[in-house]
């Protein structure tokens, strides 16, 4: 029964895909959008090119109209419900996910699906004992669940080296600045010397500032708000603060260069500190049993011979 079960699901879920990825019964777009398309005073809206999430073909073809649309659907229940998807979003930007918020919910729906149906087709195969319908359920929890884990992982690990690099724009900066080079110039040497997430990002804002016609401090600023830099705020602040009022730039630059760099240190001194709280549990599990088993085995093998023997 429960092999025909799994059968069954699986040829809907591949009959599904198959069908949802042809073109046939696609929505048009609302009468609105139609009308506005043959305004000539309006621009015309141009649709930023798709970039391929799958490395095949054949699953950026079947896959990924049927993520993207479970996807945008479970979006719009989620804002309807309340809930705030901005963290993600600013993770898959941060990360560089080309595929955006939808896909990325896609992705989990289909983690969840392959999660759940993973017990029961190993259970239908004999390559696993059959367990309850409960444990089905908290496998497809967790793997639903697992993607926003990575996504955090990766996320963290792109801003530590964001915070890296942005220490290392600041030194560089106040050097070039101490040199006797002008601001932009330091900024735009500082930004081509670098490399990383950081430096990549920096250059996109320093461009867009300069088409723009606005200083480096609101580039700064920009930058420190879509990635959630604190210390480019401070730094972009301290900038305009010492520009505006005609204060020392090298000594802002300075001050700002030893706050980011104590922040940077305090930073690795709690991550150390949780790190010790962690190791704390596997050797309390694993550890301390096995050096505690290595001592008292030959005492207890020591007991039961005096016991045989005095018996």
């Amino acid at each position: 029964m429960i092999g025909a079960l799994t059968v069954g699901l699986l040829f809907g879920c591949g009959a599904l895909l198959v069908l949802t990825s042809q073109p046939f019964g696609a929505g048009r777009p609302p009468l609105a959008a139609r009308l506005d398309a043959l305004r000539p005073d309006l621009p015309a809206k141009v649709d930023p090119p798709i970039v391929p999430v799958f490395r095949t073909y054949i699953f950026e073809e079947l896959l990924r109209p049927a993520l993207q649309h479970s996807g945008n659907w479970l979006l719009s229940v989620s804002r309807r419900a309340g809930l705030d998807l901005n963290e993600t979003a600013r993770r898959l930007r941060l990360t560089g996910d080309a595929g955006g918020l939808g896909l990325f919910l896609g992705l989990k729906i289909s983690s969840g699906l392959v999660g759940l149906a993973i017990l029961p087709v190993a259970a239908a195969l004999g390559l696993f004992p059959p367990t309850p319908a409960w444990v089905w359920l908290g496998f497809g929890v967790a793997w639903f669940l697992l993607p926003d884990a990575l996504l955090r992982a990766k996320a963290d690990q792109i801003h530590r080296q964001m915070r890296e690099g942005l220490a290392r724009f600041a030194d560089l900066i106040s050097l070039s600045v101490s040199a006797g080079l002008g601001l932009e110039g330091a900024v735009e040497e500082a930004a081509g010397s670098l490399s990383g997430p950081f430096a990549e990002e920096l250059r996109k804002s320093l461009r867009n500032s300069q088409l723009n016609g606005e200083p480096i401090s609101v580039a700064l600023a920009h930058l420190g708000e879509e990635l959630s830099l604190r210390e480019a705020e401070a730094l972009a602040s301290a900038l305009d603060v010492a520009i505006t009022q005609g204060l020392a730039v090298s000594q802002a630059l300075h001050s700002q260069a030893r706050s980011i760099r104590e922040r940077r240190r305090l930073q690795l001194i709690e991550e150390a500190e949780r790190a010790q709280v962690r190791m704390a549990l596997p050797v309390g599990l694993l550890i301390l049993p096995a050096f505690f088993l290595l001592l008292l085995y030959p005492a207890a093998v020591q007991l039961l011979q005096i016991t045989a023997t005095g018996r």
